[in-house]
């Protein structure tokens, strides 16, 4: 399996995803990885490392899309190292792309020169969480799609079940909705509407659930616009800093005996479920071909595991499930075509209508 890593993408310099690309390599002879970016500062790291050589292929891209660079910028870098690594994927000379850089562009371009999978109105964004009973859950949207109709919503639990069902190995996922309360009235014009439509399709469809029940166990799938999940997301990630280093602090006073023994391990567990390193990077759902987006202050570690997760992700073939899922999604055909025909209303914007 090929996997494309852009080497210029994360803040922590090209070292990062060398030593990334080199464990995930190691640690699963099936991966291929390919290192797109500046070959002199690619080899460069090679050296730093006491290589001779890398035992992948690097291709060179002249240029690099900035965290800062605005969309007609980064659609303007045509040998930008996303860029590049998106055309090998387009031209098939690479199975999945992995990019811990400007999240923005990695979505633009990859609409740009992949498409959308047939059927798909949006992609989207899936990030996945530990729940409180040892098993995991996908939140979806976090942040591709600010502005939403029913249904897109719609289609974002019609592919977060694939995830869940291929990755997770959830048989027949359960799907919430993320809401205000868990009445089926409740809410704005978007989750009423949203819950009608998963109410009457064939997915395992629960209700509504709250914030606190994200992680609760009670579901495998959660969904929401990206405006919402967004600042989950980002609240995940500080709360989780927080309560690791508050767990540290309280620690030092168990540093010796068998209080402290039993601290570390714990603490090490902790971080193991707490560390977004762990998770490697989110999969961007709905484009013809395998993206996966890490942090940009991604780790040699987290750029590993991100290469694994495109790997798994390639392997499960997801995209083709996710199609013939939409394919079967009839129940909508009506709904999207009603919606498509009156865009007055506050809710729907110019800026989100396509």
């Amino acid at each position: 399996m090929r996997i494309a890593v852009d080497a210029m993408g994360t803040e922590k310099g090209v070292g990062t995803a060398v030593e990334g690309a080199l464990k995930a390599a190691e640690e699963n002879r099936q991966i291929e990885v390919i290192l797109v970016g500046d070959r002199e500062k690619i080899e460069k790291e090679a050296g730093r490392l006491h290589l001779e050589e890398l035992p992948f292929p690097v291709i060179h891209a002249s240029e690099v899309v900035k965290m800062d660079d605005s969309p007609s910028t980064c659609l303007n870098k045509k040998d930008s190292s996303i860029a590049v690594a998106l055309d090998l994927l387009r031209e098939k000379r690479a199975d999945a792309l992995v990019s811990a850089g400007n999240t923005g562009a990695v979505m633009a371009l990859s609409l740009l020169k992949l498409g959308r999978l047939k059927g798909v109105k949006r992609p989207c964004l899936a990030a996945v969480f530990p729940t409180i009973n040892g098993g995991k859950v996908v939140l979806l949207d976090v942040g591709a799609n600010v502005d939403c109709r029913p249904y897109h919503l719609f289609q974002f639990a019609v592919m977060g079940s694939v995830y869940a069902y291929k990755i997770l190995k959830k048989r027949k996922p359960r799907v919430g909705l993320l809401n205000i309360g868990t009445e089926e009235n409740k809410g704005n014009r978007l989750t009423t509407q949203t819950f009608k439509l998963l109410k009457d399709s064939s997915l395992n469809f629960v209700g509504n659930i709250e914030g606190g029940d994200i992680t609760s166990g009670k579901v495998e799938v959660v969904v929401c616009d990206g405006f919402v999940g967004n600042i989950i997301l980002k609240f995940a990630e500080s709360f989780a800093r927080t309560t690791l280093n508050v767990v540290e602090r309280g620690a030092e006073k168990a540093l010796f005996g068998l209080g402290g023994l039993i601290s570390r391990e714990w603490r090490k567990s902790l971080r193991k479920d707490l560390d977004y390193a762990e998770y490697g990077g989110v999969p961007l759902l709905g484009v013809d071909g395998v993206c996966v987006i890490a942090h940009g202050a991604s780790s040699s570690k987290a750029i590993k595991n991100a290469i694994v997760t495109s790997f798994e992700f390639a392997k499960a073939t997801i995209n083709r499930h996710i199609e013939s899922s939409l394919s079967k999604s009839g129940e909508v055909r009506d709904e999207i075509k009603r919606d498509s025909d009156s865009r007055n209303g506050v809710l729907y914007s110019q800026q989100g209508s396509n």
